[in-house]
């Protein structure tokens, strides 16, 4: 997927975009930054990515609708992955708080046919969670720990 014509090409979004391109999985603003930073390039001083500079260059990106922003139950911040990648659905470990990414869409092809009772909502987007125990927390459990 290429950087959005209708979008300023600053360092900082493209060190952003480059990031989400290379990433196999979402990642929090947090972890984007932290990855430019630890890359030393892409900030205007040619050192850095400021986390502010991130979220600015997010935002546009969702504007543009070139990124997903999902945000999960359990988690203080959101994730953020490139619209082309497809929207996630993830398993929560109730116990570590780890996230498992789910096969597949139970709603993929039903979404345009889900509504409400009085057919006065439309619908444009869904997330789905699903939460229980990753095998080391039932280990663990199962140990008595």
């Amino acid at each position: 997927m290429a950087f959005p014509d209708s979008l300023r090409k600053t360092k900082s979004r493209l060190k952003v975009w480059e990031i989400l391109e290379k990433s196999s999985k979402p990642l929090t603003a947090r972890q984007i930054a932290q990855q430019a930073s630890a890359s030393g390039s892409g900030g205007e001083d040619g050192k850095s990515v400021w986390l502010s500079s991130v979220y600015r260059a997010l935002e546009a990106f969702e504007e543009a609708h070139v990124v997903n922003r999902m945000i999960l139950k359990d988690s203080p911040e959101a994730l953020y992955s490139l619209t082309e990648t497809g929207h996630h659905h993830y398993a929560i470990c109730l116990g570590c708080k780890s996230r498992t990414e789910l096969e597949g869409c139970p709603f993929e092809e039903e979404e345009e046919h889900l509504h409400t009772k009085n057919d006065d909502f439309m619908v444009v987007g869904h997330t789905v969670e699903v939460f229980g125990y990753c095998k080391d927390c039932r280990k663990k459990m199962k140990n008595g720990k």
